[in-house]
């Protein structure tokens, strides 16, 4: 009898594991949709996150353009239900920053603001670090929230938020250690120093670019991200050229 239930357990959990197997190979291929699909047929929190993620990563490596704001909105959807599912799930709350950070890009800061969608994003991302202190994105998206606020609040932003750019680059700083093979954060830490347009900042920068184009990708996302980080290093030796292309790309 005991066989018997344990052979219709597997049959249970088997289709679900193919979907999860079937998501995570769309993800590494590039297949953002496809991944998203094949993750909320999983029906579980774990699942939805994962769609939200898959979400993410194509309004991070895609230009999506018009179809950016519903792209975005529907990952907060995703996200949002997966905590519904289960609220202590931290992969959740990782997405659910992320794609707040997106809905407010697409909106003024003072409306964001006001809406209170930088500190709530702030106050998940937060709250992963608080139990997980080595995972790596969640460090790396704190880094990216405090240089944010810099780009588009400067320095009032920064007061009003309680945000330093210092703060920024120590939190890649962590997640670029934590995950050295990984060329995201050194790119998109190399972006957010280039948007703010300091002098100061152009050796940090360049190595940046250089470690990072010198790593092989791993999957879809890295590979993109590589080819990006290919079109800013032709723009580093005019500092003003790459701080505007650098500005143009976090506002996409």
């Amino acid at each position: 009898m005991i066989r018997a239930i344990l052979f219709l357990c597997l049959l249970g959990t088997a289709p679900a594991l193919a979907d999860r197997d079937a998501a995570i190979a769309a993800y590494e291929q590039g297949a953002w949709e496809l991944a998203a699909y094949e993750a909320q047929r999983l029906g579980t929190a774990d699942g939805y996150a994962l769609a939200a993620g898959a979400l993410l990563a194509r309004l991070m490596v895609e230009d999506v353009g018009d179809d950016r704001q519903a792209l975005a909105e529907r990952a907060v959807d995703l996200a949002e239900y997966a905590l519904r599912l289960d609220e202590d799930n931290l992969e959740a709350r990782l997405r659910l920053a992320g794609a707040l950070g997106f809905r407010g890009r697409y909106m003024s800061g003072w409306r964001a603001y006001l809406t209170r969608l930088p500190q709530r994003g702030r106050r998940l991302l937060e709250e992963v670090v608080a139990r997980q202190p080595d995972n790596a994105w969640a460090l790396g998206m704190l880094g990216a929230w405090h240089l944010e606020v810099a780009r588009r609040g400067g320095s009032r932003g920064l007061s009003a938020l309680d945000a330093s750019i210092e703060t920024g680059m120590g939190f890649y700083s962590q997640a670029i250690a934590l995950d050295p093979h990984n060329p995201a954060p050194r790119y998109f830490l190399a972006l957010a120093l280039a948007a703010l347009d300091e002098p100061a900042y152009e050796g940090r920068i360049q190595e940046l670019v250089d470690t990072a184009r010198a790593l092989p990708s791993r999957d879809a996302f890295e590979a993109a991200i590589l080819a990006e980080l290919d079109e800013f290093a032709a723009r580093l030796p005019d500092r003003r050229a790459a701080s505007a292309w650098a500005d143009t790309r976090l506002q996409r």
